[in-house]
């Protein structure tokens, strides 16, 4: 599992306290003690009276877009970032608030020139760099995204975020070592990121030190209780040490957290198909289906158990699903073609061995050679 960067955190202004009746300054006070106490449409009134009583105070502006980014009204935070940049309130600051704005809205194209706005006003902007590093990967420009981490850790050499980005980086490409290693810069330069964690218990998992994912994974588990995934995937690690009932356990933790997490019983099915709690298995698909009703693995799965149950029909429309469902799902193919021959359809049968084959399943050529000759 991927986290993309956290952003720059925003920081009301505050104007210096007025003496006389409601002044701008008055209102401006006003509004940040109420944002601060959760009063949200509160502050925002009150900065709204601020920009009434002083059409050109840019800090109004931008403490609307803050508060009005906080009640989910992008649109109108850029907005009002505009009008600050307007009345000439143009700091680094300004330029990159307004851009985290766009990129939530999905204007990274629109969120890297404000980045680079604000690098230009402020070069030693850490965040600003590395936000736009991650701007430039989603639109595809990965070392562009690379390089702009590393100015990121160039201008704050303890920002975390940036050598989580630079493990990712490392992790897309396979350097799992190298994405280790960045992994292990972002934990020591902040202990309390969970997605450093989950990142680099991926790495870990890629290159087969199962323990310590787990580790990683329990890290996560301790920062956060409530964290599903982090359950499953802690199971997933175990289960590939072959400690399935320790694994059960963590699966069957990850749906009691969240009863609609179809991943998680499909995890309790593959670990009770693994212990050959055929039963079981079925009801856990049963459910995971029944929650996504795409889960072309759950499908292929139940499939298998029908068919050892020697329910035919019943494990060729499962197969049938899963293969609609995911056309390159070669022990789907698998699965079909052996169930066709055991139904005396061997003709058609053995085209799907043939396309489970073809896929690279090789477990396919031995029922090839012994039906299909």
């Amino acid at each position: 599992m991927n986290f993309r960067s956290a952003l720059l955190i925003l920081t009301l202004f505050v104007l210096p306290y007025a003496a006389h009746s409601q002044s701008a300054a008055d209102y401006i006070s006003q509004g940040v003690e109420k944002y601060n106490s959760g009063d949200l449409q509160g502050a925002l009134t009150d900065f709204q009276q601020a920009a009434k009583k002083n059409p050109n105070l840019g800090v109004a502006y931008y403490n609307l877009a803050i508060t009005k980014k906080s009640l989910g009204d992008l649109k109108g935070a850029v907005a009002d970032y505009d009008k600050a940049i307007e009345v000439k309130y143009a700091s680094a600051q300004v330029y990159n608030a307004r851009a985290i704005v766009k990129y939530d809205l999905g204007d990274k194209k629109g969120a890297i020139e404000d980045y680079t706005k604000a690098v230009e006003l402020n070069p030693k902007l850490a965040a600003a760099y590395n936000n736009r590093g991650t701007a430039k990967k989603d639109l595809g420009d990965i070392d562009g995204a690379l390089v702009d981490y590393k100015k990121a850790l160039e201008a704050d050499p303890k920002l975390a975020t940036a050598y989580n980005n630079i493990g990712n980086y490392e992790l897309e490409k396979g350097n799992f070592k190298a994405a280790i290693e960045n992994f292990d810069k972002a934990q020591e330069s902040d202990p309390n990121l969970i997605f450093v964690y989950f990142n680099r218990a991926n790495a870990k998992d890629a290159i087969r030190d199962y323990k310590g994912a787990e580790e990683d994974y329990t890290k996560v588990i301790e920062l956060d209780p409530k964290q599903a995934i982090a359950y499953n995937n802690r199971g997933n690690v175990k289960s590939k040490q072959r400690e399935f009932e320790d694994a059960l356990v963590d699966y069957q933790m990850a749906v009691k957290l969240n009863p609609n997490f179809p991943l998680g019983y499909y995890s309790i099915g593959l670990t009770n198909y693994n212990l050959q709690n055929y039963d079981d298995a079925i009801k856990n698909f049963d459910k995971a289906i029944e929650l996504d009703q795409r889960f072309a693995e759950a499908y292929e799965l139940r499939g298998r158990i029908k068919g050892v149950n020697k329910d035919y029909d019943g494990a060729l429309k499962d197969f049938t699903m899963a293969i609609d469902l995911q056309p390159q799902n070669a022990k789907a193919y698998y699965g079909s073609g052996y169930v066709k021959i055991l139904m005396d359809n061997t003709e058609s049968g053995c085209k799907d061995l043939e396309k489970s084959k073809q896929m690279g399943f090789g477990q396919s050529q031995a029922l090839l050679n012994k039906h299909c000759k």
